[in-house]
């Protein structure tokens, strides 16, 4: 054990408890300096070192996910703090073995080889997540009997080779700063099962201790059966509004919020952004209800410790500037009052709703969380976020609506379309799509009734969900438009497969139906191009567009007796639509 430690203290090598993220080349020591490279060979000596381990032939197994895929994993390659991590398995034995292999005065020595009662290997990750500065080393592993996969972790230090091995099981993991320390933590998502309910736990290590100093867990969607898309990254934001404020009803599924603008001290062309408040019924996290012509304040640093840490201040970003290519859109804030919002599908209902316009620059303060696109044993998707609510010191799912019974189907981003959370703007901070249909008549078909994407991030702060813009989704043509702020309460869209082209038309509130045509988007071929002889339609130059692919446009006159400031330019509709 002394000669372990001396070998180890020469290396500097301090490989402590878990990593979950992508690889990272980072040596190991602080100090670790370049060398010249070696004669070939190493793998050869690390292979004959592998064979004495195994005492005989052996097997190599290789990680099934993750960025490394490979079974034997050369870490820090040409530094003095270089290893290699060996994951294979006997003949004589069933289980697997993982072999630490580190070079020592230019020699490759073993320094621990640990045994796992596994099938198979699920992925490796090397990071730090005990804030050491020092990368660390995760194993998960795969079993016959369940779909569930055990995490061991491996732990070497002055004082010799250490395994711990985690309680928790996992369907799918994921390493991000939740808890907001700087460090990177564990998060173990587990579906439903007859044994446990669908759950996230978070494991927090820290620099002294090889073991969790904190865990945190929390309740799932039961109906969840897969994770169609995960990202970790910026999900909260503290966004600060004006004054300005437009009151609205929104009227069934099938119809967007109808407002009437109201009188306030801001100027009338402010570009605006949304809210969506999901709230709780809980009194001390409801949304606050913003009156026309008040004004609206965000809670103060002091208030809002769930935002403004002292680890977050390096995320601060000062504005978030309009992008050249996007536009804000009208926003809709629902109030979760006596009302909760209506996720995508939900019959008719009364649900009282608030505009709020907001200045170009919007400042924020974001914080890092989870963002799950989740699919559903019924064929349809939703999204979850775990998400670290430092004043309860607890996870949270801010899209979930607690206080009714754990009622799910309440999670306003129930959808059937499998559109799936992004960055939809650019501005590093992760978007969420809630999805409607679109202004149509009882007696339309709903195959060619568009729906309209809400993408939304979230407010802590406020417990809302503020509007990015309102777009309409094209992913079988391959792009998305971006829904003007003077359509949102007076436009509709409607597609045709066949001909694959998407309209927009005015629509009459009055008789609830289709109105003027005023513009038609389509995608063709480079022949059909060609031969277009129709000298309205005109080419939207796009780029990555694909090869054979031309999107083209075309705009209509409307009535002199309909809303001339409903017309759309060609310099608009170059702007608005975005490839997917």
């Amino acid at each position: 054990m002394k000669q372990i430690g001396r070998m180890l203290g020469a290396l500097g090598i301090s490989l402590c408890l878990m990593g979950l993220s992508g690889c990272s080349d980072a040596a190991l020591g602080t100090d670790s300096l370049l060398r010249p490279p070696r004669a070939t060979g190493d793998k050869a000596e690390i292979q004959n070192i592998i064979a004495k381990e195994a005492g005989g032939s052996y097997n190599l197994k290789y990680p099934q996910t993750g960025d490394n895929r490979s079974a034997i994993i050369m870490r820090n390659e040409n530094t003095d703090n270089e290893y290699a991590l060996a994951l294979y398995a006997t003949e004589n034995d069933t289980r697997l073995n993982a072999s630490i292999i580190a070079l020592v005065n230019d020699e490759w020595t073993c320094i621990g080889t640990f045994s796992n009662n596994a099938s198979g290997v699920d992925r490796v990750v090397f990071d730090d997540i005990s804030g050491d500065k020092k990368e660390e080393i995760l194993i998960g592993w795969t079993n016959h009997n369940t779909t569930h996969k055990t995490l061991t972790g491996y732990s070497l230090t002055t004082e010799g080779v250490f395994e711990m091995k985690v309680d928790e099981t996992y369907d799918e993991m994921v390493l991000a700063d939740i808890v907001g320390d700087m460090t990177n933590d564990i998060v173990m998502l587990s579906l439903s099962s007859q044994d446990s309910p669908a759950s996230a736990m978070l494991l927090q290590y820290s620099e002294k201790d090889k073991r969790p100093i904190g865990k945190y867990s929390m309740e799932m969607d039961p109906d969840v059966i897969g994770f169609s898309n995960m990202i970790a990254g910026k999900v909260a934001c503290n966004v600060e509004l004006t004054d300005q404020t437009v009151r609205s009803t929104a009227t069934g599924a099938k119809k967007t919020a109808v407002s009437e603008k109201s009188q306030s001290a801001s100027s009338s062309d402010t570009e605006s952004d949304t809210n969506v408040s999901v709230g709780t019924s809980d009194e001390e996290t409801e949304p606050s209800v913003v009156s026309d012509g008040e004004e609206s304040v965000i809670e103060t640093d002091e208030d809002n410790d769930d935002l403004l840490t002292d680890s977050d201040t390096d995320h601060t970003e000062e504005s978030v500037q309009k992008s050249e290519l996007h536009e804000p859109e009208v926003s809709v804030r629902t109030n979760s009052g006596e009302e909760e919002p209506l996720p995508s599908g939900t019959e008719s209902s009364e649900t009282s709703t608030d505009v709020i316009y907001n200045p170009e620059d919007i400042k924020q303060l974001s914080k890092t969380g989870i963002v799950l696109d989740c699919s559903k044993n019924d064929k349809t998707y939703c999204t979850q976020m775990v998400y670290f609510d430092k004043l309860r010191n607890e996870l949270i799912d801010p899209l979930f609506l607690p206080g009714k019974e754990k009622n799910y189907k309440l999670n306003p981003t129930n959808r059937v379309d499998p559109i799936f959370s992004r960055d939809i703007n650019g501005d590093s901070v992760i978007d969420i799509p809630m999805i409607t249909s679109m202004l149509a008549s009882a007696a339309e078909s709903g195959a060619n009734v568009c729906n309209q994407t809400a993408w939304v991030n979230y407010s802590a702060s406020e417990n809302q969900f503020p509007l990015v813009y309102n777009t309409v989704m094209n992913s079988k043509d391959g792009y998305y438009f971006i829904m003007p702020n003077r359509w949102s309460e007076n436009v509709t869209a409607r597609s045709d497969p066949e001909t694959r082209e998407m309209s927009f038309y005015l629509w009459d509130s009055g008789k609830e139906q289709l109105a003027d045509k005023l513009l038609t988007i389509c995608r063709l071929t480079e022949q059909q191009w060609k031969e277009n002889t129709d000298t309205d339609l005109f080419r939207i130059e796009v780029k990555d567009a694909g090869f054979n692919a031309v999107y083209a446009a075309k705009i209509f006159e409307i009535g002199e007796d309909q809303d001339q400031e409903m017309m759309i330019t060609r310099e608009e509709v170059q702007r608005l639509l975005i490839l997917l």
